[in-house]
C-alpha cells in the first residue's frame, strides 16, 4: 500500500528577495531530503513572496523568478524528495497568449513534472489578484508515487464550486497551497471552510500557510494537516516558522513521526502576536533594527513599548517623555515604571520651552491650535531624532482615535509603523491586561491626552465601550447610521460618530500603516473617497 511521506515547510519570504527566498526554500528541502521525506511542500507564491502587488507587471522580476526554479530544479536530480512550491510564471492563455499564472510546480528528479494552474482568484480585501493573473478554468488532480493528489491554491478552497468539481473526480489526497492572511476571526473560519472541504470529500488535507508580514498584512502560519472526518491530527505553530512530517497512507491511515503538534492560543494572544510579527518584520525586512516612540504613560504607548521589546528586544527600543506644563507627576511616574519594567532606556525631553516660543510667535491661537500645536512639537522632536539616530518612529494611535479624528497630523500621527493601528481601544486595554509589564496604574487610569487642565478623553468621545460597538458596526459590519440606531444605540450618538468617522477620511489616507488584524483594517481593506457626501 502506498505511504507518503511529506514535509510541510511554513517558512517566512520576503517579497523581492528571490536569492533569500530561494535559500529558505534549499534549507527546508534538504532538511525532507535527508528524512528520506517523498515530497516537500511549500506555501502560496513563497519564491516571490506575497504580496508582490505591481511587481508582477515586471516582466524581468517573472523571468528572474524563473531563474531561480530552474536553479532549485537541478538540486533535485540526485535525491528522492520532490518539491511542490509555487511562484508567479508565465504561461500560454484561452487566446494563445502570453499570461501571467499564480501557481504551483511540482519539482522531480530534475524536471517540472507538473503545472496547476491557481482557479479562483480572490478579488477582496487585502486582494488584488485578478489584476496580475489569468485564472485556470479546472481543478487540477495528479498521480505521484501511488496516490492521486488534489492541489488547491489558497483561494480554490473558499469557493464551493471547486469542492463540486472535486467531488466529481476519483483522488487519494487535498494539498493546499495559502498564503491566508491573519485577521482575528480566521482561525475559526478557516477549520470550518477547510474542515467542510475534508468532510464533505471524505479525503485527507495537508494544509501549508505562509508565515510572516508584508507592509501591513501579517500571515500567521497555524499549518495543519486534517482528516478525512474533518479533525486536526497535525498542528503547527503559529506567527514563527516551522516544518512537521506527515504519513499519509493511499488507505488514509494519517502517521505523525514526531508528534508534531501545538495548541492554539487565545484570540487576544494571537492579536497581540500578530502585532510582535508585523512590527518585527517591518523593522527587520526593511533593514532597520532599532525603533523609537513617546512614551506618554498612557495604555496606547505602554502596549506599543511592549510590543517592540517582544518584537525587537529592549536594547533596540528607546521611549521619550516630552511633557509640557499640562502632563501630570502620575503619568510621568507611570511611564518611569513602565520603561523600568521594560528594561527600556526612558528619556525626558521637555516640549515647554518651544511651546512658550511658540505661543510668543504667533497671535490669537485658538484652544484647538494650542493642544494640537503640543502634539505637533511632540512629533517634531521625535521625527528629528529619527533622522538623526536612524532610529525608526513608531506611531501609537489605536483604531478608535483614527476612527474619530481624535489624533493629529503630523503630531501624534507622526511615524513609520504603528502597531497599533487595528485595535480598537477596548482591544488594547485587553491586550494591555495580559503584558505584565505595563503597570496596574496606567490600565486602571481615566485615558486622557493632557493637552489641557484636567482634560479626559470622555470629553470629547463617548465611553469606549460603547463607542468601539458603533464603530464595529459602522467599520466592520458597514451598517448605515439607520441600522445601527436601530440596534438600540441612541440616535444622537451614532449620529455624532458616524459624522467624526467619516470628516476623518483624510486623516487616516496619511496615516502610517500598522499590522491588519480585523478584517476591515484602514490599510488595504477599507477604500474610501475623500470628498463624499454620502454619509448614511
Amino acid at each position: 500500500m502506498s505511504k507518503l511521506k511529506i514535509q510541510l515547510a511554513q517558512i517566512n519570504p520576503t517579497v523581492g528577495d528571490l536569492a533569500g527566498n530561494c535559500e529558505k526554500i534549499i534549507a527546508e528541502f534538504k532538511k525532507a531530503s535527508d528524512a528520506q521525506c517523498d515530497l516537500v511542500v511549500f506555501p502560496e507564491m513563497i519564491v516571490s513572496g506575497y504580496l508582490c502587488e505591481d511587481l508582477l507587471q515586471k516582466e524581468y522580476f517573472i523571468d528572474e523568478i524563473e531563474d531561480k526554479i530552474r536553479d532549485i530544479l537541478l538540486l533535485t536530480k540526485s535525491s528522492e524528495t520532490a518539491i511542490l512550491l509555487s511562484a508567479p510564471i508565465y504561461d500560454l492563455g484561452r487566446k494563445n497568449q502570453k499570461v501571467l499564472r499564480n501557481s504551483a510546480i511540482l519539482l522531480e528528479k530534475g524536471e517540472v513534472k507538473q503545472l496547476i494552474h491557481k482557479k479562483t482568484l480572490p478579488n477582496y480585501s487585502v486582494f488584488d489578484e485578478k489584476r496580475y493573473f489569468e485564472n485556470s478554468d479546472r481543478v487540477s488532480t495528479f498521480e505521484f508515487r501511488g496516490q492521486t493528489l488534489a492541489v488547491l491554491i489558497c483561494e480554490d478552497q473558499w469557493d464551493a464550486k471547486n469542492l463540486y468539481l472535486l467531488g466529481e473526480q476519483v483522488f487519494d489526497l487535498i494539498i493546499s497551497l495559502n498564503a491566508s492572511p491573519y485577521s482575528k476571526n480566521k482561525h475559526e473560519l478557516r477549520q470550518k471552510v477547510i474542515g467542510n472541504f475534508a468532510k464533505t470529500l471524505n479525503k485527507n488535507l495537508v494544509y501549508v500557510n505562509q508565515v510572516g508580514a508584508q507592509d501591513s498584512v501579517v500571515f500567521d502560519g497555524s499549518s495543519f494537516v486534517m482528516n478525512a472526518a474533518g479533525e486536526i491530527v497535525l498542528q503547527m505553530q503559529e506567527f514563527t516558522q516551522d516544518s512537521a512530517v506527515v504519513e499519509i497512507a493511499k488507505s488514509g491511515e494519517i502517521t505523525i513521526p514526531n508528534n508534531h503538534n501545538f495548541a492554539l492560543t487565545s484570540k487576544a494572544n494571537r492579536n497581540y502576536q500578530a502585532c510582535v510579527l508585523g512590527l518585527q518584520d517591518y523593522v527587520l525586512k526593511n533593514g532597520f533594527s532599532q525603533v523609537i516612540l513617546g512614551m506618554s504613560g498612557g495604555i496606547d504607548s505602554a502596549l506599543v513599548a511592549a510590543i517592540a521589546v517582544d518584537a525587537l528586544g529592549a536594547q533596540n527600543v528607546t521611549l521619550y517623555a516630552l511633557p509640557s506644563r499640562f502632563n501630570s507627576d502620575e503619568s510621568m511616574n507611570d511611564a518611569v515604571q513602565c520603561a523600568q519594567n521594560l528594561g527600556v532606556k526612558l528619556e525626558v525631553i521637555s516640549i515647554e520651552m518651544p511651546f512658550s516660543a511658540m505661543l510668543m510667535t504667533i497671535d490669537d491661537i485658538s484652544d484647538l491650535a494650542k493642544e494640537n500645536l503640543q502634539s505637533r512639537l511632540r512629533g517634531n522632536i521625535l521625527m528629528t531624532i529619527s533622522n538623526t539616530t536612524g532610529a525608526l518612529l513608531l506611531s501609537t494611535g489605536n483604531k478608535s482615535e483614527l476612527a474619530t479624528g481624535y489624533a493629529t497630523l503630523y503630531g501624534d500621527m507622526c511615524g513609520a509603523f504603528n502597531p497599533i493601528k487595528d485595535l480598537y481601544k477596548t482591544e488594547v486595554y485587553e491586550l494591555a491586561k495580559n503584558c505584565a509589564a505595563i503597570p496596574q496604574n496606567i490600565i486602571q487610569k481615566a485615558p486622557t491626552a493632557e493637552l489641557r487642565p484636567n482634560q479626559k478623553d470622555s470629553d470629547s468621545l463617548p465611553d469606549y465601550a460603547i463607542l468601539d460597538q458603533i464603530l464595529a458596526k459602522l467599520i466592520d459590519e458597514q451598517q448605515s447610521v439607520a441600522q445601527i440606531i436601530n440596534a438600540g444605540f441612541a440616535a444622537d450618538l451614532v449620529q455624532k460618530v458616524a459624522k467624526l468617522f467619516y470628516q476623518s477620511e483624510y486623516k487616516r489616507r496619511q496615516s502610517c500603516m500598522g499590522p491588519r488584524v480585523s478584517e476591515m483594517s484602514f490599510d488595504k481593506d477599507r477604500r474610501y473617497p475623500i470628498t463624499n457626501k454620502f454619509t448614511k
